[in-house]
């Protein structure tokens, strides 16, 4: 192989790493990108190697050349294309290495109270492009008004509007792209204690609509009539006095008895 081929086959594998996956979701193969991005620095390996191995055998057609007296056939497309597939092998991981050295950070949070804040954790990412992709998906969502994605700390910060959209949506658009994503441990028993604290309400709720509905029923019969047999065997067809008035006494002493009698009826 000649030095400007294998130069040409360096820049494609030192490339198609970053540009490979960009395509591929854009064609929506996610799966596959994922894939390509977690071989990424093999790509970057092999395309350093592919570089030197291609600088060397240049040199050594040139210095051959140089000891046969005679001009190198090819030579300034040979030494073009390889400053060329330098500069893209160099760019790339440069580009890559420097998401891991310098990762920045996200945006202040919103001070609106619509807008909430979570951090979720993203497996699978391995260079620039996979923030990228990651970024451009969250970004697609309404209601989503920032997404800072760091491939360091294999996390996507996101601030968005929990009117327009949730956390699962969010989870659902970073698995489109092919990459692992899943809620945080305490997001998730957050939303089992709302779901929890959204049935107790809806069963106090309905608590408080059957006691009220009693009280409506009690309102409505507060008096009770009770038939009891307190008569007196000198006249049992009055109720006798001796017999019936400590009964009363101790009704009305009830806080919730007004008043007791009898009467012949």
């Amino acid at each position: 192989m000649k030095a400007k081929y294998a130069g040409i086959l360096s820049a494609v594998l030192g490339s198609i790493c970053c540009v490979g996956p960009l395509l591929l979701i854009a064609l929506g193969l996610g799966t596959s990108a994922a894939i390509i991005g977690r071989y990424h620095w093999i790509f970057v390996g092999a395309a350093i190697v592919v570089l030197v191995w291609a600088w060397t055998k240049h040199f050594r057609e040139k210095a051959q050349c140089a000891c046969e007296h005679r001009a190198m056939y090819g030579r300034r497309i040979s030494l073009l294309t390889l400053i060329v597939a330098s500069v893209i092998v160099v760019a790339f991981a440069a580009l890559n290495i420097s998401s891991y050295a310098f990762p920045g950070s996200p945006a202040p949070v919103s001070q609106s109270p619509t807008f909430q804040r979570i951090v979720i954790p993203v497996e699978g990412m391995s260079c620039a492009t996979c923030e990228v992709a990651v970024r451009h998906a969250l970004k697609r969502i309404d209601g989503v008004k920032s997404a800072h994605v760091s491939v360091a700390t294999k996390t996507a910060t996101v601030d968005y509007d929990a009117a327009k959209t949730n956390t699962e949506q969010l989870v659902a658009a970073i698995n489109s792209t092919g990459y692992r994503a899943s809620l945080p441990d305490n997001v998730s028993d957050s939303a089992s204690m709302a779901k929890n604290r959204n049935t107790k309400d809806a069963e106090t709720k309905v608590a408080r609509v059957s006691v009220g509905e009693n009280a409506a029923a009690t309102t409505a019969n507060r008096i009770s009539v009770f038939r009891a047999p307190l008569v007196c065997p000198a006249a049992p067809q009055i109720g006798c006095g001796s017999a019936s008035k400590p009964i009363l006494v101790d009704l009305e002493r009830q806080a919730v008895v007004l008043e007791a009698w009898l009467n012949r009826a």
